[in-house]
């Protein structure tokens, strides 16, 4: 299958593509060609799929290498902006938030796909049992993940929060956010216990408990931005709770994919023309002669 091929044949078979003769964009995976393929002028651009951000790179490079220019990418930011990792690589261009689930979260596209699967009467009763709006209220939860990912990478703390393989079981998040008391979370805690056992068998090493405790809790996580440290797959297996435990959707809903999914149908392209990756892009195609989107 296609994602398990090298960078080093995906780039062969985009050089040796000879039907094609336009630009390509390379992007992550399938959940972003969804996305981007909705804004795509696709006369001039063929979108080809990476399978992971690292891909994205190491294609682009080798591409590079052999002059091939007709090419852009698009990658999620991660932690890149938190941590000042600066890519410096002409044409290969970063989300303006972590990820795209961020970027579209904070549009009305989050409360459009909440009137999908919820009643008007649900929401109103929900809303006037909270302080913060439904959003805020998300974006916290999913926010003490993000701190504790961002310690991991910053501090190599040894922990894996993602399954191996695409039908592995995901990190326990009906045990991280209690879905019988409104989502409370369950605490810094038992999310280390609950990622310490979820990365056995994943990781070469874990540090010991007591030293992930410590140097997540001496890091300073109010100096970021909330859209930077949150995690979209995070946030949208909240959602999914949220939605199907909190208030009961009205129509059925197997797993966070349907909730992506339905995300990226919601969002408009009037909100996308306002991100900086919309607006870096067109000032990088007029200046190579070309058209990238439909807008």
């Amino acid at each position: 299958m296609e994602e398990y091929l090298t960078p080093e044949r995906m780039a062969n078979a985009i050089m040796q593509d000879s039907t094609y003769n336009r630009y390509y964009l390379l992007v992550e995976g399938v959940k972003d060609y969804q996305l981007y393929s909705r804004f795509i002028n696709e006369e001039d651009i063929k979108i080809k799929k990476a399978f992971g951000h690292f891909n994205v790179i190491e294609i682009f490079k080798i591409l590079s290498k052999r002059g091939f220019d007709k090419k852009i990418a698009i990658i999620d930011s991660d932690f890149r902006k938190v941590l000042n990792e600066n890519i410096g690589i002409e044409g290969i261009f970063q989300t303006d938030d972590h990820d795209i689930e961020v970027m579209i979260m904070k549009t009305n596209a989050l409360y459009d796909v909440i009137k999908i699967y919820c009643s008007k009467d649900k929401i109103e009763n929900y809303r006037k049992t909270v302080e913060n709006d439904i959003r805020q209220y998300l974006f916290n939860l999913a926010l003490e993940l993000g701190k504790l990912k961002l310690s991991n990478k910053k501090n190599n703390l040894g922990l894996v929060f993602k399954p191996k393989r695409t039908n592995d079981p995901q990190i326990g998040y009906k045990l991280i956010f209690d879905t019988k008391n409104n989502l409370n979370f369950a605490g810094i805690n038992r999310l280390i216990d609950i990622s310490i056992n979820y990365s056995k068998d994943k990781s070469e090493r874990i540090e010991d408990k007591m030293i992930i405790w410590d140097k997540t809790m001496k890091m300073d996580f109010e100096i970021y931005d909330i859209s930077q440290l949150v995690n979209g797959h995070d946030l949208s297996n909240i959602l999914f709770l949220f939605i199907k435990k909190i208030l009961t959707s009205k129509k059925p809903l197997v797993d966070f994919n349907d909730i992506e999914d339905s995300l990226t149908l919601a969002y408009d392209s009037s909100d996308f023309v306002k991100t900086d990756l919309y607006k870096d892009i067109n000032l990088w195609a007029n200046k190579v002669g070309i058209s990238i989107f439909k807008m």
